[in-house]
């Protein structure tokens, strides 16, 4: 379930108002500490188990009484979103990529030019792609090397 958190500033201290849960609200003197507990409110108003938390949609909404301050941290605020999402979806491809890739055989160093990561990174999400067969592992190399 999504909850609107509005949050307002008075004097020191940032005030949250979930409207859609009667009798919730709570406050703070910095955000990040106020995202806790308006999460602790939420889930103890709503009879949630503390378990619950982490997982409430939040939707903030600041009002700190200055229009410009409001409407431009909005604006970051859903263009990071859309940032984010981006990431995530451009790094699952690539991820998906680096497997196909190694499953057709194709080596790290290879894969790596192809997508425009580095060797490293491809073999962190296609762990496979790493190890050709019959090839000792990493581990196996610097103990082979260790013993001569």
């Amino acid at each position: 379930m999504s909850y609107r958190v509005v949050v307002t500033r008075e004097d020191d201290a940032w005030l949250a108002d979930i409207p859609g849960v009667q009798g919730a609200h709570t406050y703070s003197r910095d955000l990040t500490k106020l995202d806790l507990y308006v999460r602790e409110v939420v889930s103890l108003m709503e009879d949630m188990p503390e378990e619950a938390m982490p997982g409430l949609d939040l939707e903030w909404v600041y009002e700190t009484g200055d229009p410009d301050v409001d409407t431009g941290a909005a604006a970051l605020r859903e263009e990071r979103a859309v940032v984010n999402a981006t990431v995530a979806d451009l790094a699952e491809r690539t991820r998906v990529a680096a497997v196909n890739l190694a499953a057709k055989g194709y080596s790290v160093r290879d894969i790596a030019g192809l997508l425009g990561i580095s060797p490293q990174r491809v073999s962190q999400i296609a762990p496979r792609a790493a190890r050709k067969p019959g090839r000792p592992t990493i581990r196996g190399r610097v103990a082979a090397a260790r013993r001569t």
